[in-house]
């Protein structure tokens, strides 16, 4: 009888590995697999003096391609027959219900575990708790719930590694419970787990969401306790980011931007070569830390990139970033080893571009920046970053707030002829910079482009059109545009459904969609608080999915404008001739509004 048994699994296995392990089996196949190994489970319960082992391929092979109903099932039926069921297959089925957001029936796999008399501890369980607790059952009692598990996880006895001891800091941090996650950071201690780089760095965005640099500081000196600090470039930069974080979202003024700045090089030069700094002029007479001089490392490019990005945003002074991208640039040119491999990627150029882009008298080297991208010299022998989707998106913006709308138009035909996908960063920006301008007629344009390129109109989008100052300046185009479409539909054949019909309006709604257009155009007046009329929003009570034709536009585009205005420029938020051009040109005279001032 044995033998046979080990035949008929032999054979399950064959016909699972064959049929599944491909991933092409068609879903009558899955299901027919599904319905055979829960009728071997089921016999095996005949044999009440014997416990069979399975393959754990067969268990994974079957779950894997199974939908969560039969997940369920096949649990259900492993769980009941007299099968050995390994942890590591158990593991799998804790995962699935984890994804299925069934933490109780996740639990009750872990628990089984435990009773196995298997090692909790193990770590392919611990990332599958792991899984649970990163998971969110209940955005609004999720913390409350992953503080049950993982109560409920240490009373089986588990013992947390890093790992797990990371997500569970992480939690707490996430939820605001600081006091928690320093307590639980104290029993790693306590219990001589070695804290790792992503541990401090948990604890560095806690420091952030405090707004607390003194905080910051403190984990500095813990990760020299620990060994963790020096020689470690990415906890360095991790440092460097929080405190550019805190100094970005802090706007108590107890410490100038200055300041700031000269604490992030104090944290640089303490564990880092000094050198990068002063060739590039932006170590503000500071020395290396004498200290610290023995066990100084040469940095990253992406530490040293987060430095000079931190002298950009807190120092800011326009002739002080040109000339720092001169020197800049120029020791690029000359292959420095530590400062040249920065230009690998885009961020330097786009922090530049980005910075410069916003003032008059340095708005001419945005050009300059994109050239020196697309052609970079001869004898440079790193990889020059090629302009991405975010660098061109940064350039439409600073081109369009100068005035310089031709370079703006140009935008979306350069990046298609590189082959760059534009996203709806760009189509915003471009929207937004018509909207600047004032041409409303360019806005329904670069709108309907963006439609068509498979993008909807989202909250930045609306903003952008709440700079146009008349309204009808806007409402005329899209009742054009609505005509226009109306003319189309009315050529097509009979049986030709309409985008109303795909849509399933009736005759009532289509001509309540148009009679909202029409009184829409001729609404005109506002309340002192400048919001819609009631008589007005009365109109707007629904939307129709995807915007597909022009009658809804003009329905979400007449709501949208009438919510807030935006002031002002968000501080925060490529052809030879063509470049050559905008190096030779001014910026055009900006018109001055409620809209056009200097971010």
């Amino acid at each position: 009888m044995p033998a046979l048994r080990h035949a008929v699994e032999d054979s399950l296995k064959h016909i699972v590995t064959v049929l599944l392990e491909d991933q092409t089996a068609d879903s009558e196949t899955k299901n027919n697999i599904h319905r055979l190994l829960c009728i071997f489970a089921e016999a095996s319960t005949l044999r009440e003096d014997r416990t069979y082992s399975i393959s754990q391929k067969i268990v994974y092979l079957v779950m894997r391609h199974s939908d969560n109903l039969q997940a369920r099932i096949l649990y259900d039926v492993l769980l009941n027959a007299r099968l050995d069921i390994g942890p590591l297959s158990l593991t799998h089925f804790m995962d699935r219900f984890t994804r299925m957001g069934r933490p109780d029936l996740a639990m009750h796999v872990l628990r089984r575990i435990a009773a196995s008399g298997a090692n909790v501890s193990y770590e392919t369980v611990q990332y599958s708790c792991i899984t649970l607790l990163r998971s969110r059952f209940d955005e609004n009692e999720w913390y409350k719930v992953q503080s049950y598990l993982v109560t409920e996880m240490l009373e089986l006895g588990i013992r947390p590694g890093i790992p797990m001891l990371n997500a569970m800091i992480l939690n707490a941090v996430e939820a605001g419970d600081y006091q928690i996650a320093q307590a639980m950071f104290e029993t790693a201690r306590i219990h001589g787990i070695r804290r790792d780089t992503i541990t401090y760095s948990i604890l560095l965005k806690g420091a952030v969401q405090n707004l607390d640099d003194t905080l910051v500081e403190r984990i500095m000196h813990m990760a020299e306790e620990d060994g963790a600090l020096p020689r470690n470039n990415e906890l360095v930069f991790s440092l460097i980011v929080a405190m550019l974080q805190i100094a970005g979202l802090n706007n108590t003024n107890v410490l100038t931007s200055a300041n700031r700045y000269r604490a992030i090089v104090r944290v640089y030069t303490r564990y880092c070569n000094i050198l990068p700094l002063q060739k590039l002029g932006i170590c503000l007479d500071m020395d290396q830390n004498i200290d610290k001089a023995g066990t100084v490392s040469d940095p990253s490019p992406k530490l040293l990139s987060i430095v000079i990005v931190s002298f950009i945003r807190l120092i800011g002074r326009s002739d002080l970033v040109q000339a720092l991208y001169n020197r800049y640039q120029n020791l690029v040119g000359q292959n420095h080893d530590l400062i040249a491999p920065t230009a690998e990627t885009d961020h330097l150029a786009n922090a530049f571009l980005f910075s410069l882009g916003r003032h008059t008298a340095t708005f001419k080297t945005c050009p300059i920046i994109l050239r020196n991208m697309l052609e970079p010299r001869a004898t440079t022998i790193v990889n020059i970053a090629r302009p991405t989707v975010k660098t061109w998106s940064i350039a439409a913006r600073s081109y369009f707030f100068h005035g310089q709308r031709a370079a703006g138009d140009k935008i979306i035909e350069m990046m298609r002829a590189r082959d760059i996908p534009v996203n709806l960063v760009t189509w915003n920006t471009i929207i937004s910079g018509y909207a600047r301008l004032q041409d409303a007629s360019s806005v329904v344009n670069a709108i309907r482009g963006m439609e068509a390129a498979g993008f909807e109109v989202d909250s930045y989008t609306l903003k952008a059109l709440s700079r146009i100052n008349n309204r009808n300046q806007l409402l005329d185009p899209l009742r054009r545009t609505a005509a226009n479409d109306d003319n189309a539909r009315s050529q097509l054949p009979a049986s030709h459904p309409s985008t109303y019909d795909a849509h399933g309006l009736s005759s009532e709604e289509r001509n309540g969609s148009f009679q909202n257009e029409a009184m829409a155009a001729n609404a005109q007046a506002t309340d002192s608080s400048g919001l819609m009329p009631s008589t007005e929003q009365g109109m707007y009570h629904r939307t129709l999915s995807g915007l597909n034709n022009a009658s809804n536009r003009l329905d979400r585009f007449q709501r949208s404008i009438n919510e807030q205005r935006i002031a002002s420029w968000s501080k925060d938020d490529a052809d030879h001739d063509f470049l050559e051009n905008l190096e030779n040109s001014q910026p055009a005279k900006r018109q001055s509004g409620p809209h056009q001032s200097e971010p």
